[in-house]
């Protein structure tokens, strides 16, 4: 028996995108809109969530609202023999968004959101900079962002 998950057929990606859209919509719903039976949906539904292909479900919140307004690209090199460890450290830190292990001149790229420029600079230098494996940033403020262009 293989690891590697069955390819998604042009109903499951449908199905996908549909919940990417609106994670909220009913099962119902949502084969109305993709243009299934109810039973096709609900069994498609709980096959894509036991393969692990829909992993859960969050919210999209725009940061700004929240009190958010800076976001920066911490662009990091770290002591290879410490990655799994820095890994957990750096995710847990708050106000980390989010964590890319990279190729290149760089080992992670990490998405930190601040109040300000001030909290961003503690986060940044109290936070990262004082984990050990830590040996150099580059940090880059976000001027604009896009939003997710994958939802449609």
């Amino acid at each position: 028996m293989s690891d590697t998950p069955a390819p998604l057929d042009a109903v499951d990606q449908t199905i996908v995108a549909a919940l990417r859209r609106d994670g909220r919509q009913s099962i119902p719903t949502l084969a109305e809109e993709v243009g299934i039976s109810r039973a096709t949906a609900y069994t498609r539904f709980d096959r894509l969530c036991a393969t692990g292909v829909i992993t859960g479900f969050a919210a999209r919140v725009d940061p700004a609202a929240v009190g958010l307004d800076i976001a920066a690209l911490v662009l990091i090199t770290i002591a290879q023999a410490d990655w799994r460890d820095l890994k957990a450290e750096v995710t847990g830190l708050p106000h980390v968004d989010w964590l890319g292990m990279t190729t290149g001149a760089f080992d992670f790229v990490v998405l930190v959101r601040a109040r300000d420029l001030a909290e961003l600079r503690d986060v940044v230098l109290e936070g990262l900079l004082s984990l050990d494996g830590i040996q150099n940033a580059q940090t880059v403020v976000v001027l604009d962002e896009a939003g997710d262009l994958h939802l449609g």
